[in-house]
């Protein structure tokens, strides 16, 4: 059940600016910021410690608001916020390691060499960059019309990520394969 809640979480938050824009096109903005507010206050309750959780209180705040003031702007501000949120989490990691990105590669590769530390460190900083330029352009396309807006949220920004994602791992195992040329 854990599992499927959780699919069901993970569901909506990608499929989130597909269902604002929807909603918004039909002048019903109003569920989806309760749903915003319902599923933030469930994950927060069932989470366990995740170093993202904090961004949960985001979905909470802006649906919460959404629903308060009648103002659907903040339903779109979500996104800006989930950005700065991540910039913010992962730049301070590089004040008080390990890295983000370091936590992460231990998952894999425990016994991570200090290159792979340093290398990590940097990815993180490279992170931090790419959250603080999406959240400015997520921030400008709440200005611009709705389909702008869904079409940059939903799916520009993941392929960039995942361009980041990907090209970060093809260079991690070509950093790895040099220095153990090197060693």
């Amino acid at each position: 059940m854990k599992h499927i809640f959780r699919g069901i979480l993970i569901t909506f938050f990608v499929l989130y600016p597909f269902i604002v824009g929807w909603s918004l096109s039909h002048g019903q903005f109003v569920w989806v910021s309760g749903l915003l507010v319902v599923l933030g206050i469930v994950r927060l309750m069932s989470a366990k410690k995740d170093p993202m959780l904090p961004l949960t209180g985001l979905a909470i705040l802006c649906g919460g608001l959404s629903l308060i003031l009648k103002e659907h702007a903040w339903l779109k501000l979500y996104p800006v916020g989930m950005s700065l949120g991540a910039l913010l989490i992962f730049a301070l990691t590089l004040y008080k390691p390990p890295s983000m990105i370091e936590r992460f590669a231990r998952l894999v590769e425990p016994d991570l060499t200090e290159s792979g530390v340093q290398w990590t460190r940097k990815v993180t900083m490279v992170w931090c960059v790419f959250f603080s330029l999406n959240a400015t352009i997520a921030l400008a396309t709440v200005f611009a019309p709705t389909q702008f807006w869904v079409i940059y949220n939903g799916c520009v920004s993941y392929v960039l990520m995942g361009l980041l994602f990907l090209g970060e791992f093809i260079l991690r195992k070509r950093h790895q394969r040099l220095n153990q040329t090197n060693s």
